[in-house]
């Protein structure tokens, strides 16, 4: 994979904070950062604020492809924002700090319910890092839960009950490849993101209320302006050394 291909830019450009957006329209929330340069790759959109480098991904099957390639860059922290499906008591628009998330990335053990899947985590140090932050907002605007990364929304029903039994609150498509990436680069990365649509109740490709797709909207904007605010208030924060999972 070509880092020029895959970016359209230079590694030299990036800076040490990334915002990955797998999420159509995320990118956008961040223009609070300032004047920003662009471009554009075959794979992902990359806008360059002072503070933070935002990368738009087109295709989440190749998103663990984008965290390797960000070893040739300066970056060290990776924040994986976007959009998530809830489980049990979420509700939609409600805002999520996923502590672990579980990998069931194939399909083909997922439709065959075989395994216990394997569990990754984010970095602990940025993780801390950011509820320690959260003093500057409502800490309660985030929910600290499990998540399943998955490649099948199809699938999803099926696993209701396995979802209560094992704690899971969110599930998205990217998250255990964005950590095991991160980890295997050596980088911290932590998983921000709001819940769009139910498990149970509302599917993906169903239209939410007015009312659901107002309470998206504002938190989604929270939730990216809380990530801005961490990163513009604390550059001095993580000089410390990682405990790598």
């Amino acid at each position: 994979m070509d880092f020029q291909n895959y970016f359209g830019t230079t590694p030299d450009v990036f800076n040490k904070n990334c915002i990955i957006c797998p999420t159509a329209g995320d990118g956008e929330l961040f223009k609070t950062f300032g004047k920003s340069s662009e471009s554009k790759g075959f794979f992902a959109r990359v806008i360059n604020y002072p503070n933070a480098t935002v990368i738009c991904t087109k295709n989440n099957l190749l998103i663990g492809d984008c965290v390797l390639l960000l070893k040739d860059t300066v970056c060290e922290n990776i924040f994986l924002f976007g959009s998530c499906g809830g489980t049990g008591n979420m509700q939609i628009g409600d805002t999520v700090l996923v502590k672990k998330t579980f990998n069931y990335e194939s399909f083909s053990e997922m439709l065959e319910m075989k395994r216990t899947p394997d569990s990754y985590y984010p970095s602990h140090v940025l993780v801390n890092s950011f509820i320690s932050s959260l003093s500057m907002f409502d800490a309660d605007l985030i929910k600290q839960v499990y998540g399943m990364a998955t490649s099948s929304l199809y699938l999803e029903k099926n696993y209701i009950d396995w979802f209560e039994k094992n704690r899971v609150m969110a599930v998205d498509m990217e998250s255990s490849a964005v950590f095991a990436a991160a980890n295997y680069i050596n980088r911290k990365a932590i998983c921000l993101m709001y819940v769009s649509d139910h498990v149970s109740r509302l599917a993906p490709t169903e239209v939410p209320s007015e009312e659901q797709k107002k309470q998206i909207i504002v938190s989604r904007k929270k939730l990216a302006g809380m990530i801005s605010a961490f990163i513009t208030a604390q550059p001095n924060l993580f000089k410390q050394p990682e405990d790598v999972q």
